[in-house]
């Protein structure tokens, strides 16, 4: 699922999200556009506020499923 979905079905702004996370505006603009990717513990960050706001999600819903190799 999109990290900018999931951070309007908490009601969040990137800014409050960034906050709640100890990171940037900007960095959540930038995972949402695909611009950069988040490592697990700020994955695991995200996964926290957007819980604490009451959203059901798990790690794959932020940084999608994993790819099978063919």
């Amino acid at each position: 699922m999109n990290l900018k979905v999931l951070r309007k079905r908490a009601a969040m702004t990137q800014r409050e999200l960034g906050e709640a996370t100890n990171l940037g505006q900007t960095a959540i603009a930038n995972y949402e556009t695909g611009y950069r990717t988040p490592d697990l513990d700020k994955v695991r960050a995200i996964v926290s506020a957007l819980r604490r706001r009451g959203v059901e999600v798990t790690l794959d819903d932020v940084v999608g499923e994993p790819t099978a190799a063919a």
